[in-house]
């Protein structure tokens, strides 16, 4: 039997698209605007961009590019490096699993929230605005009072999910053509709910004090160094890098794709929707700030305080179109979501499954679709949001920087750099120069570990992480720890060739 060729995007459009979807994710809508405020306002923007080019677009270079060379994912790029190197590129892909498990999660809140949005279900007026807190942990997640005690999965978030993984599957299992295809969809889908939202966020009362409270720069803000890991932590998690996926989504192209344009274009339209995001997010915080008559402090406007309790808030003041608004912004973050979802589902794990075990893609995206939703069901739990914070700090901030710093530091000095920068200036009508190499070599990896000292070991070693009890903050290191170990062993298995 002959072996299964290499599955292809459609085009250079539809892997751009893909490739932007991938990168763009809730983090745009509900981090990155208020990083900006924390940290300097428009000063913040300054840091931002630094580490993108310094730090963000080599990063994306070398795991598009890599790709690209190997014809593989993330474990058989550094298996072709060396056969003992296989390792790092399976512990991004357990990182990669282990986000998707929780992050299906955070989509099916969404999913619930749009129905709930349908009849405003936490309330109108002050009473739901100072409801919505209760609403969403009391009946949505019933949470209980610490990670110690899960309880039994809450039936329509474990509806929800299982719904979201039907139609991951649905959409994956005919691999890159077909999510190539759907991207363009659940790209543009997303860009102009942002756009109706922004329109009608600017209409409210107030919109402008939380437009100055985003953009107004502090500059003595970029003197000091949580600024610089802020932005630095940014740039990683937001170009999705460090999960394994864009080696796979480099894989796919065509040998004489233009990698490092696609690059460029990836990074900076994923990091113009964070901008544009924040213009719609904080003419919202403006106006919950005058409907309330509170500080901008008392808003919660990062992470889930900001979708599903401070959102909610504004909706609930809104005195025309209400639950309108509420369906869009949830289907909003629903639509943010899928394409990171199937960049780690498909590239991140699906890919370097098939790719060592010889298994036909489809059965491999049915496996690793049941698996992340067992998996998930974790987080379904009345304590599962306290899990999902916890496995998060391991993968998302750890996971991906560490596997990221070793990445760059293999690549740049073993493969080595210049190799690469010559491989991808053969079909590129941007050339990247030297500049290139040491940024890979020194700039990336010394960038990574940074943020991972400054904002990680310094904070989380001396205390526990998130007030957790001692046992339950250790999990950020076992969760580490076993998948560091899980990654010698697949490199042990023996790697198989696909058949038709």
């Amino acid at each position: 039997m002959a072996e299964v060729e290499r599955e292809r995007w459609p085009s250079r459009f539809h892997f751009i698209f893909a490739a932007i979807g991938s990168a763009i994710g809730l983090g745009n809508v509900w981090r990155f605007p208020y990083m900006s405020y924390s940290y300097g306002g428009g000063a913040f923007l300054v840091a931002w961009m630094v580490c993108l080019l310094i730090m963000g677009v080599p990063w994306l270079i070398m795991e598009f590019g890599m790709g690209r060379y190997y014809q593989k994912g993330a474990p058989g790029v550094f298996a072709g490096i060396r056969k003992k190197l296989e390792w790092v590129g399976w512990w991004p892909v357990f990182v990669a699993f282990l986000i998707v498990s929780y992050y299906t999660v955070i989509m099916a809140w969404s999913l619930r929230y749009a129905v709930s949005s349908v009849t405003v279900a936490w309330g109108m007026g002050e009473a739901g605005a100072s409801g919505a807190g209760s609403y969403f942990f009391g009946t949505v997640l019933k949470l209980s009072d610490g990670p110690g005690i899960l309880g039994a999965p809450v039936v329509p978030i474990v509806i929800a999910l299982a719904v979201i993984w039907i139609i991951m599957y649905i959409i994956m299992y005919k691999g890159a053509g077909q999510i190539g295809k759907v991207a363009v969809w659940t790209v543009i889908i997303p860009w102009v709910l942002l756009l109706v939202l922004l329109v009608r966020g600017l209409t409210l009362p107030g919109a402008v004090k939380g437009l100055n409270y985003y953009l107004t720069p502090d500059f003595s803000m970029l003197g000091k160094g949580e600024v610089w890991f802020a932005a630095g932590s940014q740039i990683a998690f937001t170009l999705s890098v460090g999960m394994a996926g864009m080696f796979a989504y480099g894989s796919f192209v065509a040998k004489k794709a233009d990698i490092t344009n696609n690059a460029f274009i990836t990074s900076f339209s994923n990091c113009a929707t964070s901008y544009f995001a924040g213009f719609a997010v904080f003419s919202t915080v403006g106006f919950i700030m005058t409907a309330l008559n509170i500080p901008v402090e008392e808003v919660s406007a990062s992470g889930l305080g900001l979708a599903f309790v401070g959102y909610p808030v504004a909706i609930s003041m809104i005195p025309v179109g209400a639950p309108i608004v509420g369906v869009l912004f949830f289907l909003c973050l629903f639509f943010l979501g899928i394409d990171s979802a199937f960049f780690l589902a498909h590239g991140g794990v699906v890919a370097p499954v098939y790719d060592k075990f010889g298994m036909k893609p489809r059965r491999a995206t049915l496996l690793i679709c049941i698996l992340g939703f067992l998996v998930g069901l974790l987080f379904t739990t009345r304590g599962g949001l306290y899990w999902l914070d916890i496995i998060d700090r391991a993968v998302s901030f750890y996971g991906l920087l560490i596997t990221g710093v070793i990445a760059s530091i293999i690549v740049g000095w073993v493969f080595p750099a210049k190799k690469l920068r010559d491989h991808l200036n053969e079909t590129s009508d941007f050339k990247i120069g030297a500049w290139f190499d040491w940024m890979l070599k020194i700039v990336v990896p010394v960038g990574g570990l940074f943020v991972v000292i400054y904002g990680g070991f310094a904070k989380d070693l001396p205390f526990k992480y998130g007030g957790y009890p001692k046992w339950a903050a250790a999990f950020v290191w076992i969760t580490l720890i076993v998948t560091f170990g899980l990654s010698f062993l697949f490199q042990a298995f023996k790697t198989k060739k696909a058949k038709e």
